[in-house]
Order: C-alpha cells, then sequence, then structure tokens
C-alpha cells in the first residue's frame, strides 16, 4: 500500500463555478510513473487535525507536475480544495487503480465521459498528445451545457494535432447557435442525452475499444444504449468511483 507524503501545493485553477484544478509537488518518486486513468488520495490538515483521504483522479500527463481536477461535492472538494495555496499542510498517497490501463494499445478508443468523468480520459489524452501517438479517439463529454466543458478549448487545440473527434452531448444548452458547427470538423455537438443514434452518427465500427466514466445513473443508460447499438455492457471499461476505497491504504 501507497504511504501518504508530504505535498506542496504549487497552484489551484478554477476551472468553473464548482470546477478546481490543485498542481501538486509531491516527494513520491512513484507519481513520475503513474498510468492515465489512476488516481491518488489527498489529506488536509485543518485545526491540527488530517482529513481523511479523499481519492481524486489524476488529470494531467505522466511525467507532468501531479494534478487532480475536482468537481465540488461536500465540504472537503467544495470549501477546502478552492482555498488551498502553498501554504496549506497536505499530504498525497497512490497512484492507485488499473482504469484505461491498456489503452495506449489499442488502435481505436472511444472515451464517454459524465460531467467530471472527464479526467481519466484528460490524462490520457494530454499523454497521446504529448508522445505524439496515433491512437484513433472518439471522445463523448456529456454535460448539462457548454459552460461546464470546461475544457473544451484544450480539446478543440488537440483534435488539431491528434486523430480526435470530440463530440459535446448537451442535455440543457439554451443557446442554439451551439448545434451549428463552422469550420471545427472535429468538434460536434449534440443535443440532449447519450444515445444509440449519437453513436450512429458518429462511430461507424462494433470493434473499437469503449472506455466510460461517470456518474452511476449515467453509466446505466449509456450501457443500454450501447447494447442497443451492438456493444456488450462487459467489453466496456468504466470506472466506478465507489469501489476506490477499497483500493486505499488505511489512514
Amino acid at each position: 500500500m501507497s504511504e501518504p507524503k508530504p505535498a506542496r501545493v504549487m497552484k489551484t485553477i478554477r476551472e468553473n463555478s464548482d470546477t478546481t484544478t490543485i498542481v501538486l509537488d509531491v516527494a513520491d518518486e512513484r507519481f513520475k510513473k503513474f498510468r492515465p486513468g489512476q488516481f491518488a488520495t489527498i489529506r488536509i490538515m485543518e485545526d491540527g487535525v488530517w482529513s481523511e483521504p479523499h481519492p481524486f483522479t489524476i488529470s494531467g500527463a505522466p511525467g507532468d507536475t501531479l494534478q487532480m481536477t475536482i468537481k465540488g461535492k461536500g465540504r472537503f472538494s467544495s470549501q477546502l480544495v478552492p482555498s488551498l495555496d502553498s501554504s496549506a499542510r497536505v499530504q498525497c498517497a497512490g497512484p492507485f487503480g488499473a482504469f484505461c490501463k491498456d489503452i495506449t494499445q489499442r488502435e481505436e478508443v472511444v472515451m464517454i465521459a459524465g460531467g467530471v468523468g472527464i479526467t481519466p480520459f484528460l490524462s490520457v489524452l494530454r499523454h497521446f498528445c504529448k508522445t505524439g501517438a496515433q491512437n484513433v479517439c472518439t471522445l463523448f463529454w456529456c454535460n448539462k451545457t457548454f459552460a461546464d466543458a470546461f475544457a473544451a478549448a484544450e480539446l478543440e487545440d488537440m483534435a488539431r494535432s491528434m486523430r480526435l473527434t470530440v463530440i459535446h452531448v448537451l442535455s440543457r444548452e439554451t443557446n442554439p447557435d451551439m448545434y451549428f458547427e463552422e469550420d471545427r470538423p472535429h468538434i460536434r455537438f449534440e443535443k440532449g442525452h447519450f444515445s444509440r443514434e449519437m453513436l450512429a452518427r458518429h462511430i461507424r465500427s462494433t470493434t473499437a475499444s469503449f472506455y466510460l466514466c461517470g456518474p452511476s445513473g449515467m453509466q446505466q443508460t449509456v450501457l443500454e444504449e450501447l447494447a442497443a447499438y451492438g456493444i456488450e455492457p462487459d467489453a466496456v471499461e468504466k470506472e466506478a468511483f465507489a469501489f476506490r476505497q477499497s483500493e486505499v491504504s488505511p489512514a
């Protein structure tokens, strides 16, 4: 098991109203060798007491300074994390998990993310971009509105240099102009919830490797739509945040 190590907060980045990226300098060589899709835990000292370890996906590429992109949900992630600065006492443990373990070896990859479930795929795509990978990638990113897609500009830049197509699936976007693409052949927009019809419009093969990360309800819906399209649920690699605690060493 990985023991927590001291970490220095280098900076925090407010991605949008409820999502924060923290960049950490951790005194642990293992973080230089993590795989895209893995996660780490952080503990924060408050009033002389260490918090419980909280698991978050590593969103940066291997070899880069450790970063995690965290959506606020509860006091720890919505108040303590955004307020971190260089004076904070933080411990970090990891890396943990095996999601996307073999993704670099897959010729054609389809990634389906719900909200902050984009984070392991950001790590994957940043790694692919950094290494000049030739994997053919399609990313479906499901959000309520385009304003929730905090990494949209970066993904668009990636799509210009990689074999990447990004489909923004927006369930509550009210701006009709969002659904018209102009001179952006690798950026697409879909209105509503993820569906088999969307797959048919953007995916031509059922032999690609499928990866799914997002809330449990969203995952169930996506798996049903994939099954209707001909993709067996057992063939989809899924990230289930609920099981992470069993992989983390005791505090």
